[in-house]
């Protein structure tokens, strides 16, 4: 099946009764299922959904790191991120802050009870 102008995947799957997922494992080279092009030829999966299931939902056992077309990568960022410098301005700055905003809130609700 070529693409449409207009078209995703999930509208695709959904118009084919099967899923997103079906469609993603016959096609391997889609790397991000967000970014299909205009033109491009699909494999559609032989095994089709019951009927109705399709309509009711074409994400169906389709993961968000598989949508985005990589695997889940928050232990990879909590490995970058932990050995960052962080900017200890900043941070003593915000945390003043939040106590000001914190005091401030309760400087509100005292005078809002004292009416």
């Amino acid at each position: 099946m070529k693409v449409k102008s207009g078209d995703t995947l999930s509208g695709i799957a959904k118009k084919n009764g099967t899923t997103l997922k079906a469609i993603l494992a016959a096609n391997p080279n889609i790397k991000n299922a967000n970014q299909i092009r205009v033109g491009q030829t699909i494999k559609m999966p032989q095994k089709q959904m019951s009927p109705g299931d399709a309509a009711r939902n074409p994400y169906k056992g389709t993961t968000r790191s598989e949508l985005k077309g990589h695997h889940d990568n928050t232990q990879d960022n909590k490995d970058k991120n932990k050995n960052k410098p962080q900017n200890t301005k900043m941070v003593k700055f915000n945390k003043a802050r939040s106590k000001a905003a914190t005091r401030n809130q309760q400087l509100r609700a005292a005078a809002e009870r004292n009416k």
